[in-house]
Order: structure tokens, then C-alpha cells, then sequence
């Protein structure tokens, strides 16, 4: 290419990542925040001042570090973390450290930090495509993914999900870098960025089984065909030796490079501080003793950080309990093979989805001259995506974003083979690509809520799957701007996020939910019918924190079209509406508040009445038994807890064992000490 060609392609790709923070940027500023924010940056100040990683455990420390950067100079202090189960304890810290500032004004710095690694992951793509397919493919690629709807939902949100894609395509790009050409710099310089993943999240730990396969297939492939760049190859059993050996030196770099972002410290928590509960207590209840045994194990070895093995044993302990599942319209009590699979029909535009189904037809990448190319994209993209088939966290799309660089780059390369084949060809590409982009400034600003126009476009999500796929409770904004144009003065507002309530004054009285009692929204007892314009999250209407059927008080909503919907996940209705399910959990409710604050009798009549308004509630159950117990009244209590057993193996028995195992057991338990 001359030089005038390479002028042409640096402006066009520099002018395609300025769009891409453009986007990224204006989008968040109509969004509050999203469940896990708080926490993180929490963290991240928590990690630079105190240098406390057992806050948030589950996550190493990276991204949070990173977002936390343009906070240093504010003189902002983060408070000390309650005693309490380290999730709940970094949940409420973050609440409480975010908005006792100026929350707008650290989110938003937060979130710019944050999207730096999308920012370097957009530039990656294009030096990968770049490399490998030439400089006109590696503009393609940077079009889709700068136009990519799931990539401008992530990217700039204070989370580990964009820096575990960035990290895990990293890692195998300078692998391949390292396969084409085996010098000390290129294998040293695959360690370093190895070791930056293995800091973003702990999926990234696929990497190394990857690794592995990829030198196998070094290994086993006739060097012609993969171009090898040695004039003279050692015997195969030499080169094996070779590559374990370069492997070795990457883990080895790596592990340094992790131990580094915690301070070279093998402690999670300074001074004398200990983390709640203790590892050999949280890993107690794992159904496999020797995954115990082995986690403590490697926690005492110290060849890990303390907290990033603790943060292994968490992935274990949920893994382990499952988490609900909504997709295509179904709760389902644990994960799904089918939640990915279907997700991404759902959640990539139709232009992505044609120009993957295109490849089948590109013969610029059937040839031996690119099969290692071919090869070190398709097999991450499908054996991550094979991983998460069998996962049964299946509590999001975001956990699928690790293999869409890797498909953009082998797309990118298809269909500039595509254009070089035939005119027509090149219409179709150029005709998919628009499709691509139009739909994606179609969803603008709110990404999170994507999903492409076969199953309805965004306002329809809602429908197909919920929680961090749809909006993850960032809608605040929205509706207060929503409240103001409409000049609603008569509202109700089933609110499902963590940020407290209060802090963007919606004028509108609070429906009881799973998350009202950390939000700080609820007031009282609600009435048991409302009147007015309610707002309902779309995690209410799923029954995604509650249960399916009559275990969700807002079930009677499924069988109302909602009016319209707010930033595609909160719905709203107008009229008339029977809430008494609704009712009884706000007495409930109001009663774990008493108990809070030791007034024990109080708080009786309350379950009472919550207990005779919905007789078939097992976390009421669990509730007056506990009361119960409290008062001494052993015998009344054992009975009430035999009720919550019976109702458990009766009513929806698949979802009730879940709460049964986490909660209820553990206050039996509790109660009966």
C-alpha cells in the first residue's frame, strides 16, 4: 500500500475510535448506574487507599483500579466496610461511598477510565486484523466493532466483563505473534499481557487450556501450512519440549504480573482484618469435599494472592448454587445449554448474524496461507462459547462478549474476501454492514437493552430475557425525564437496582421489591390497590429475584400490555391495579425493618398481617418463625418452620430449593442456636 493508501487507512481508523468513544460516552450519560458499579469502584478506592483486596473478592483488581484512577484527586475517601458477608458489605460500601459524593461526577469519570480498555481493545482489533488480513480488512473489522451494540452497552461501565474480552484476546494475539515468530521479546511480551488478563477477571485462567491446544495445533499441522517462520524445524518431540517450556515461561510472567496488582502482598486484608466468613468456612458447603480441601490448599500454598484464590472459590460456590435463568420468556430455577445460544440470536443485528452465516462462501479463507490465522480465531470463539453452553450462570449476555473480537476480525476478513470474489458479493457486504450500523444508532443510548428487530428490537427484551441484558437497573434517569414530559404527578415505582431512591427525587411512591430495602425506598405498608401511573422493572415482571407464578407479587402485570417502555426496561401502565401480593411483602417487609431495630413485639403484627393477606409465603414464614424463636416460644416456631418445609416441596418446589439451601436453612439453623 503507498504512503498516501497507510495516511488514509491511520485517519479512517483513528476517526472510527473517536466515534467509538463518542458513543460510549454519550450513551452513559443517560444511564444511573448499574448493579455492580458502586461496588467496584468502592473497591478500587478501597484497594488504592487502604490497600484492602478483600473487598469484592470475586474479581481481581484491574478494571476496578483503573476506574478508579481519576478519583485519586478529588480527596474523595471511601468508608470502612461494614462486617458483613464480603458481597453485601462491598454492595452497601459502594452505596454509601458513591452517593455521599458527587455520584454523577464520579460515575462518570469512573465509567471514562473504564471504557480505556475498549478504546485499546478497538485498536487491538484493527493491529490483529491489521497483521493478519491486510489493511482494508482491518478497517472493516473496526466498522462492526465500533458499531457493535453489545460492545457500546459494556464498554464503558465500570465492570470486569469488557476487561476480560480485552484481556482474553490480548493474551491469544500475542500468542499467535509468538507462534509466527518464537523470539524472547515476543514470548516475554505474551507473559505481560497475559499477566494483565489474568488481573481483569477470572475467566481469563481459560487462556492457559487454550494455550496448549494452540501449540498443539502447532505441533500437529505440517509446518507448510501454517507458514512457519523457522528455515530449519527441530524433530516434533524437540519442538513439544520448546513449547511447554514457552508456555511455562508465560505462566510463570503472568503470575508475576498478577501478583504485582496486589502489592506483592499474600494477604487479602491489611493489618489484622480477616475476611467475612473465613475460606475454609465459605468453600464448607461445597457438595465435593476434595474442591474444598483442594481450594484451601492452593490458598495456603501461596503461589496465588490470597484474595484471587478467594475470588476462584467464590466462582466455585456459585457455580455450585446456580442462579436463576430468563430467556425466551421462561424463568427457569438454574441455567440453561440453550440461554447462549439463544441470546446471541437475540442480541446481535441481523447484519452480524448474516455476515457469520457469510463466511461459509469466503474462499479467501479456505486457503493454507491463512489457516493459522483461521485457526487462532475460530477455536477461542468456540470453545468459550462451548464453556458457557454448559455454565449454569447464565445471569447475562455480557459473560458471552469474550468471542466477539475474535468473530469480528474472522467476519472482517470474509467479507473484504467476499468483495474481492465478485461485485455482488460486495453489494451484499456493504448492504449487511449498514444493516449492522443502522440497527445499532437505532438503540441509542440505551445499549444494554439491545436486541435485534426479528425478535422485536429493544422494547421488546424485556420479554425475551432480563436483569444485566436489558438494563440492570440504570433507568432512573430515564424515568424521571419520562415523569417530567408526560407530567405524571400520580405514580408508583417497583424499582429493582441498588442506587438509593432518593438521590434522583422521582416524585412517586415506592411498590416493595427484592432490592427496596438496600435502595432505601421503601416508607411503609403499601395499600392493597393502587390507582395512577405505575413503573415496573422488567427483573418484577420476569419474577427474576422472586420466583415464577404466584410467587411473584407483580405476576397480573404479564397480562397487561404495558403503555410504553422506559430505556427498555421499565414498563408502564396506567389505571387501576390489585396489588394485595404486593401489599403483604411491604408489611413483611416493614417488619424485617422493626426487627432491625430489636423491636421484636412490633414487628409481629406486621407478619401477621402479611402472613393473612398471602398464607403460602415461605420468606414470611421463615420471618415469624424467627420472631417466634426470638420470643421463646420454641414449640410455635418448630411448626412454623415445618409449614415453610411443606411449602417449599409444594409450590414451585425447583425454585423454593434454591432458598431453601441459601437462606432458610442457615436462619434454621441460626434459630435453633
Amino acid at each position: 500500500m503507498s504512503a498516501k493508501g497507510n495516511r488514509f487507512v491511520v485517519a479512517a481508523g483513528a476517526c472510527l475510535v473517536v466515534i467509538l468513544a463518542l458513543q460510549m460516552w454519550l450513551s452513559i450519560r443517560h444511564l444511573s448506574q448499574t448493579f455492580d458499579e458502586s461496588a467496584h469502584m468502592y473497591s478500587g478506592m478501597e484497594y488504592w487507599q487502604q490497600g484492602d483486596f478483600g473487598v469484592n473478592p470475586e474479581h481481581p483488581p484491574l478494571v476496578k483500579l483503573l476506574a478508579t484512577v481519576p478519583l485519586l484527586d478529588l480527596g474523595v475517601k471511601a468508608p470502612p466496610p461494614p462486617d458483613m458477608f464480603f458481597r453485601y458489605a462491598s454492595g452497601a460500601g459502594g452505596v454509601q461511598f458513591l452517593y455521599s459524593n458527587n455520584a454523577e461526577k464520579l460515575l462518570f469519570r469512573s465509567r471514562v477510565a473504564a471504557s480505556l480498555l475498549t478504546l485499546l481493545l478497538a485498536v487491538l482489533v484493527f493491529a490483529a486484523c491489521l497483521e493478519m488480513f491486510g489493511a482494508e480488512a482491518a478497517l472493516l473489522a473496526l466498522l462492526i466493532f465500533v458499531f457493535e451494540p453489545n460492545i457500546l452497552a459494556n464498554g464503558a461501565l465500570v465492570t470486569t466483563d469488557i476487561g476480560a474480552t480485552f484481556g482474553i484476546f490480548a493474551a491469544v494475539y500475542f500468542f499467535y505473534r509468538y507462534a509466527k515468530k518464537r523470539t524472547a521479546p515476543r514470548l516475554i511480551a505474551c507473559g505481560v499481557v497475559t499477566g494483565l488478563a489474568l488481573a481483569t477477571k477470572h475467566s481469563v485462567l481459560f487462556v492457559f487450556p487454550l494455550f496448549v491446544l494452540l501449540a498443539l495445533v502447532e505441533l500437529f499441522l505440517q509446518p507448510s501450512t501454517l507458514q512457519s517462520s523457522s528455515r530449519f524445524e527441530l524433530p516434533r518431540p524437540n519442538q513439544a519440549v520448546r513449547w511447554a517450556g514457552s508456555i511455562a515461561v508465560i505462566c510463570l510472567v503472568s503470575v508475576a504480573i498478577l501478583w504485582s496488582f496486589y502489592g506483592f502482598r499474600y494477604k487479602a486484608r491489611p493489618g489484622n482484618l480477616q475476611m467475612n466468613p473465613p475460606l475454609e468456612e465459605y468453600v464448607r458447603g461445597l457438595s465435593h469435599p476434595w474442591q474444598a480441601r483442594a481450594t484451601v490448599a492452593l490458598s495456603h500454598s501461596h503461589l496465588l494472592p490470597a484474595a484471587y484464590v478467594y475470588g476462584l472459590s467464590d466462582i466455585e460456590v456459585i457455580s455450585e448454587q446456580g442462579r436463576p435463568t430468563f430467556i425466551l420468556g421462561h424463568l427457569y430455577p438454574t441455567g440453561r445449554w440453550f440461554y447462549f445460544p439463544a441470546a446471541f440470536l437475540i442480541k446481535s443485528t441481523l447484519g452480524f448474524l448474516l455476515l457469520l452465516v457469510l463466511l461459509i462462501f469466503a474462499k479467501n479463507l479456505r486457503g493454507v496461507e491463512k489457516r493459522r490465522e483461521v485457526l487462532y480465531l475460530a477455536l477461542p470463539a468456540l470453545i468459550y462459547f462451548s464453556i458457557t453452553i454448559i455454565s449454569h450462570l447464565d445471569i447475562g449476555f455480557r459473560h458471552l462478549l469474550p468471542i466477539f473480537p475474535f468473530l469480528i476480525v474472522l467476519i472482517a476478513a470474509g467479507a473484504w474476501g467476499l468483495i474481492h470474489q465478485s461485485r455482488r458479493w460486495g453489494y451484499v457486504v456493504a448492504v449487511l454492514l449498514l444493516v449492522h450500523i443502522a440497527s445499532s444508532l437505532h438503540a441509542y443510548p440505551y445499549y444494554l437493552a439491545y436486541s435485534n428487530e426479528a425478535w422485536g428490537g429493544p422494547k421488546n427484551t424485556h420479554n425475551l430475557m432480563s436483569d444485566a441484558s436489558v438494563g440492570w437497573g440504570s433507568s432512573l434517569k430515564a424515568v424521571k425525564e419520562y415523569i417530567a414530559d408526560h407530567h405524571v404527578t400520580n405514580c408508583w415505582f417497583a424499582y429493582s437496582g441498588i442506587a438509593p431512591y432518593s438521590y434522583y427525587q422521582i416524585p412517586c411512591r415506592i411498590l416493595p421489591t427484592a432490592m427496596s430495602g438496600l435502595n432505601g425506598a421503601e416508607t411503609g405498608p403499601i395499600p392493597t390497590s393502587v390507582d395512577g401511573t405505575v413503573f415496573l422493572n422488567e427483573p418484577e415482571l420476569s419474577g427474576f429475584w422472586t420466583g415464577p407464578g404466584t410467587l411473584n407479587p407483580y405476576q397480573q402485570f404479564k397480562a397487561i400490555p404495558p403503555d410504553d417502555v422506559i430505556a427498555g426496561e421499565t414498563l408502564v401502565y396506567h389505571g387501576h391495579f390489585d396489588v394485595t401480593m404486593a401489599s403483604a411483602v411491604s408489611h413483611q417487609h416493614a417488619a424485617e425493618m422493626l426487627l432491625r431495630m430489636g423491636k421484636v413485639e412490633q414487628a409481629m403484627p406486621e407478619l401477621q398481617t402479611a402472613l393473612a393477606m398471602n398464607p403460602n409465603s415461605i420468606t414470611a414464614h421463615v420471618d415469624y418463625a424467627m420472631v417466634l424463636a426470638q420470643m421463646q416460644r420454641k414449640e410455635e416456631a418448630k411448626a412454623e418452620f415445618q409449614k415453610v418445609f411443606a411449602l417449599a416441596h409444594t409450590q414451585y418446589p425447583e425454585f423454593q430449593e434454591q432458598m431453601l439451601k441459601i437462606f432458610i436453612l442457615p436462619a434454621i439453623q441460626g434459630a435453633s442456636n
